[in-house]
Formats: C-alpha cells, structure tokens, sequence
C-alpha cells in the first residue's frame, strides 16, 4: 500500500479517515463550525492540592481493594473483565515485551470498535498527528510518495512533488531508500521510514537511494549534495542531501479543454482547498471559459469548512448543509450572497466518491440542477468529531451526527445515483483528464450541449 511519507497518499481510500468537523474554520466560510469545549484551569493551590490528596486516597483504595464509593454494575463489570484478562496475560502469555501503555491503548481501541461504527476509533498520539497533517493539507516533509517494492523489501518513491526538497536534491520516480541518515531501512515499516524523515522545517536528512544506472543519468551528478557509488552492475547508490520544507499538499487540479470547458479536479477537502480552488477557477475565467467540468472521482470527503467555503463560491445564497445531532436542535448552514457561478457546470462521480464530496456533488444538484456523471457515489451521510485527550494519550473519533442535503435527503448508506450512468474503461486513476477517460469524454458531449 502507496504511502506519502508525511500523509496519506491523495488516491489512496481510507474509509476510517474521510471526513471530521473542522474545529478551526476559515473566514469565509458560510456558517463557523462549532468549537469543542476546553477544560477549564484551575489555579487556586487549594484546589490542587485537594486532588492532588483525592489521587493519593484512590490510589491506595486500589492497592488495598477497597471501594468506598458507590459504583455502577456496568463498571465493576468492565474493571473484573478487564483486571482479570490482565492477569492471564501477565501470567500465561509467552512474550514478555508487551507494554502496559500499548495494553491500555488497544483495550480502548477495543471499546470504541464494539459500537460497531466503522468511522468512530481511538487513535494514538501519533495517529492524532497524522490526522491533523491530513486535515490541515500542509506539513513539514521532503514531498515524496513512497510504497513497498515486494521484490526488494526496500521502498520505492512513486511521485517526486514538482519544486519540492526531493526534487530539487535529484530524486527521481523508481528510486528505492535504503538508508537515512547512514542507517539502513531496508527492514523498516513504511511507518517507521516516514517517521525518520519527518520532522520540523529545516532538518536535513541524507536519503540513500538505489537507482538504475540509466535512470541516474545527469540526474544525481546536477544535484547539489548528490554523490554516488557502484551497487551492482546495473543500478548505483546515491547519497541525496535532503532538507524538510513546509510541504503544502495540492488537492486541485485544473486545465482548459477544447471549446473552452474548464475541467477542474478536486482530489480531497482540506484547509488549503478552497484558496487552491478559488485560485483555479479565477485561471480558466481570465481564459474565457463557456463551462465547468468538476470532478471529485476517488475523492474520499475531508474537513466540513472546506466544502462550505468551496460550494459558497459556486452557489447563490440558500442552504447547503443541515446537521443533525443527537439531543441538540438541527443546524443549517448556508452559502452567501456574495458569489454565484453561473455558467454551465457538470459533476463527475464515482464509487470512491464519499463524504464531503458527496455533499459537493448534492448540493449542486439539489440547487442548481447540476447532472452527475459516472457511477453511483460510497454513501457516507455521517460526521465525525475530534476530542484529543492529551499530547500523550492521544484522543477519540466519533460519529456524532448526520447531514441532509438543501433538499432534506440523505446520502448515508444510500449514495448518489448519477444522472448519466457511465462507467469508467479506464485502466487507472492515471488517466484521469485525458483522451483516454471516457467519463469525462461523455461529460464534455452533455457540458457542450448546454452551453
């Protein structure tokens, strides 16, 4: 499985990873996304103390098993359950290195995954990170997408970002690490590859690549920081001087057709999407586009806010969204009156097509009528929120609520059925945009045919 060394590769379909409440929401953004409650500091000493005295006193109940607080019977079941699986792994299991912290973090990870929700989890400290890297479409990396080679065990780069540190220091596609920083990886995860190439901005790694002898021709000796030696007859290392950047992850792909159709492509919904694609569509206006083929294929959904500020440009003002939550009255949110598109549009879907880009794709053909084009849409109508714990505890995901689209309907469990039914011939995602997608060939027949 494609992994980007400091995110989640862009084509890559998580269905536990598609879609949170942005607690952060830009600006423009419709409505503001309500924000978790934080806990209150206390600073009076004798506060402190008094639970600092209460921990000691809880502490020692344990030690002795005594209880002298009322408890519930679906607590004392859980404790017992819990105490007395504990015990038989401390006395009969073979192994002897598992820790009590990787214990306790499965345990919860066991709890959440008996609701049986297939989007609510616990996550780690690190998968929190992850998460929020994901979110936020911006982090310090070298901007390289790598994946395990089965043949070799080592790990292949599958995308070099144009203009990023990797490029810039000669690294090319088909080059397989075998070592950071003069220690070899050739054994290690791709978690634990990426893990010692992240970091902070400014932090230079030595990437030791193999490569083939005709691949590494000018490539490596035009790189500053670049040197190589012999490996075997037919490939060469190369020692890469690499240095982390702010990488900003691109989620909009755009171009003009024939005839002046404007085809823009959203991979995700993150925080830098909406610049990004207020940016595209400005592009294709300055060369007099008729109309707009969008595209959200593969696009597994992402941060509330971003959606709602893309559709704000796109739609005049009325609903967009309403959110529904167990015990507390509906919300709405709305687009403004400040920007309408009103040239022809059409949508192109998928079946990867889940969660915020299903509301993309609703709203606009809740509101304008817009035909969908492709194949029927995943059918993820629910949301989920973030509650961090602590730095070191990491924190919980959890559904909490579910969204209709301006018409009242829902998509969870249900999807979008296109109004074009076309399915892809494709024999990649590769081939998205090109002469040879002929999704997008039919959706260039109808767009034409409305303009």
């Amino acid at each position: 499985m494609s992994k980007r060394t400091d995110r989640e590769e862009e084509n890559e379909w998580d269905v536990d990873d598609v879609e949170v409440i942005d607690f952060d929401s830009p600006d423009d953004t419709p409505e503001p996304v309500e924000r978790p409650v934080r806990p209150v500091r206390l600073y009076l000493t004798g506060i402190v103390t008094g639970a600092l005295l209460l921990t000691l006193v809880l502490l020692l109940c344990d030690i002795f098993d005594f209880h002298p607080f009322t408890r519930t019977p679906a607590a004392d079941k859980t404790y017992d359950l819990t105490k007395m699986v504990e015990e038989y792994i401390d006395k009969y299991y073979w192994k002897t290195d598992i820790g009590d912290d990787r214990l306790a973090q499965m345990a919860a990870k066991g709890m959440v995954a008996a609701l049986g929700d297939p989007y609510s989890a616990y996550m780690t400290a690190d998968e929190m990170s992850k998460l929020k890297e994901h979110n936020d479409g911006d982090y310090a990396g070298i901007g390289i997408v790598i994946s395990d080679n089965n043949q070799t065990g080592r790990k292949r780069v599958t995308k070099v970002e144009k203009d990023g540190p990797s490029d810039k220091a000669g690294m090319l596609v088909g080059d397989e690490i075998v070592a950071v920083d003069g220690v070899d990886v050739t054994n290690e995860t791709t978690d634990d590859v990426v893990k010692r190439i992240r970091g902070k901005v400014g932090v230079e790694h030595i990437i030791t690549v193999v490569r083939e002898k005709n691949a590494a021709s000018g490539a490596a000796a035009s790189s500053e920081g670049a040197s190589g030696t012999a490996d075997s007859p037919n490939t060469i290392r190369v020692d890469l001087k690499v240095v982390t950047a702010n990488i900003v992850n691109k989620s909009i792909y755009h171009q003009m057709l024939k005839n002046n159709i404007g085809y823009l492509q959203i991979t995700s919904f993150d925080r830098e999407t909406p610049k990004q694609f207020r940016s595209a569509i400005d592009d294709l206006e300055k060369k007099n586009m008729k109309g707009l083929i969008l595209d959200v294929r593969n696009n597994p959904g992402g941060v509330l806010s971003s959606v709602l500020s893309v559709l704000d440009r796109l739609l005049p003002e009325g609903n967009i969204l309403t959110e529904t939550r167990r015990g507390q009255k509906d919300t709405t949110y709305r687009s403004s009156s400040k920007e309408d598109f009103t040239k022809p549009m059409v949508v192109l879907i998928n079946g990867k097509s889940a969660s915020a880009a299903e509301v993309f794709a609703g709203a606009l053909q809740d509101r304008k009528q817009i035909r969908l084009i492709g194949e029927k849409s995943y059918g993820k109508g629910v949301m989920q929120s973030i509650y961090t714990f602590n730095e070191e505890q990491g924190g919980i995901k959890l559904t909490t609520g579910e969204y209709l689209l301006p018409s009242g309907r829902s998509i969870h469990e249900k999807g979008l059925t296109p109004d074009v039914e076309v399915v892809y011939s494709g024999k990649s995602t590769e081939e998205y945009g090109t002469n040879s997608d002929n999704q997008l060939i039919k959706a260039m027949e109808v767009i034409t045919s409305l303009s």
